[in-house]
């Protein structure tokens, strides 16, 4: 392990450091195994007809499987039993949480996980066990912390006032209505933007470098909220009515690793028009 670390999930702290819970045992992490290294990869494979080799084919990364091990130590029998109860009910719902991964070598990241095995608790001494967790994390990028930056309406500035004063007066100053954000991982990443304010001609939304674009052809009232999700393509207004059909130019952009993207914000005769665009860094 780089550094010092500690893994949160389903309440619990298992820690390199050592982390004692409320109930008076302390869980210590003694390896993260399938956290470090990078997902599988899964390709088909065709052999050439009558030639050497095989077809090129694109590959994907699989799924991520996590496992913690290490220790539970406590300071009596009783609060040793309630340490295994507490281990064996990790994620015992069978619903996705969350994997949370600090390491003081580098950034905080994150992963959604599922319960992958049955825990596998044993025994040392009365008042000492061992664990082992294994975790299923079906989309294998780690995240880091979410970025955030908002920007108005691309609006010109002003000229020169005339007759002219001492000092000049330019008029009010313009908004190139840009927010740029540096996707600092390894891995690509989807970007998410949330639209508010009053658009009777809908927006549009630019990804400078490639020209992309996400055009939103009806009208926002003010007090509205619109949220775009590059991850899955979604459209919702207010988080509960899909607008996707609204939608009338939907290019996509993912932010490739160690690259800072541009979006243009545009929208004719808006009042009050905003774009926030948020963003996590992702790793493989």
């Amino acid at each position: 392990m780089p550094g010092k670390r500690t893994v949160t999930v389903d309440g619990l702290t298992f820690s390199t450091e050592g982390w004692t819970s409320p109930d008076g045992y302390t869980l210590w992490l003694d390896k993260l195994t399938g956290w470090d290294d990078g997902p599988g990869v899964r390709r088909d494979r065709t052999e050439r007809m009558n030639a050497h080799g095989e077809f090129s084919e694109r590959g994907w990364r699989g799924a991520r499987l996590v496992t913690a091990e290490g220790d539970a130590t406590c300071p009596t029998e009783q609060i040793a039993a309630l340490a295994a109860q507490q281990l064996a009910a990790v994620l015992g719902d069978g619903l996705d949480g969350v994997l949370e991964v600090t390491d003081t070598a580098t950034v905080d990241m994150s992963i959604g996980a599922y319960l992958f095995a049955e825990p596998k608790i044993e025994w040392k001494n009365d008042t000492t066990a061992t664990y082992q967790l294994q975790f299923l994390c079906p989309k294998p990028r780690k995240y880091g912390a979410a970025m955030h930056d908002q920007t108005g309406v691309a609006t010109p500035g002003g000229a020169l006032e005339y007759p002219l004063t001492d000092p000049l007066d330019y008029g009010a100053p313009g908004d190139p209505g840009t927010v740029s954000l540096t996707n600092t991982g390894t891995a690509d990443t989807a970007p998410a933007f949330t639209v508010s304010g009053a658009m009777p001609n809908g927006f549009t939304i630019t990804h400078v470098q490639s020209g992309s674009q996400l055009v939103y052809s009806d009208a926002v009232l003010a007090g509205q909220t619109i949220r775009l999700d590059a991850a899955d393509g979604s459209v919702w207004l207010e988080g509960n009515a899909d607008r996707s059909s609204k939608l009338t130019v939907r290019e996509w952009v993912r932010v490739p690793k160690r690259t800072t993207a541009t979006w243009l914000f545009e929208s004719a005769g808006s009042v009050g028009a905003q774009l926030i665009v948020e963003m996590r860094p992702a790793w493989w």
